[in-house]
């Protein structure tokens, strides 16, 4: 029995899914097998859709993340998703991709867990303020 093939798209406005692609393969390096699509101005969301279906492979599990929910590529996007063998996933940010790539979810109990985990990493980050009366006590 083959292995399934597994394929990852990410789609964009403008180069954003591009430069994800590129800091995915910054960190987990150049072997990284996904294609990145972005919606430049004057171009229609349709037309990238087609292409993208064009080199989807029938027997692959594809996994598409779009960057926006209720954007234009991943309203174009919705139509692939129909087909049993492409997930399309909203939200696209560097953790998402990362696990996309590094861990191939498929089932839905993976999905849901790739969503958790990049949920979590958005966060507010504070830091608690020095006192300008604190005396330093490091004894």
């Amino acid at each position: 029995m083959a292995e399934t093939k597994y394929q990852i798209f990410f789609i964009s406005h403008n180069k954003l899914a591009e430069g994800v692609l590129a800091a995915v393969k910054m960190i987990a390096g150049d072997q990284v097998e996904a294609t990145a699509y972005g919606l430049m101005p004057g171009q229609n969301p349709e037309d990238k859709i087609k292409e993208i279906e064009s080199k989807i492979e029938p027997d692959s599990h594809t996994l598409i993340l779009a960057d926006l929910f209720g954007g234009s590529m991943a309203n174009a996007a919705v139509q692939l998703a129909a087909k049993p063998n492409i997930r399309l996933i909203t939200g696209l940010n560097l953790a998402l991709a990362l696990a996309a790539v590094l861990e191939k979810p498929w089932t839905d109990e993976e999905i849901n867990k790739l969503i958790a985990r990049s949920r979590e990493n958005i966060r507010e980050v504070t830091i608690d303020p020095v006192k300008e009366d604190a005396e330093e006590d490091f004894f």
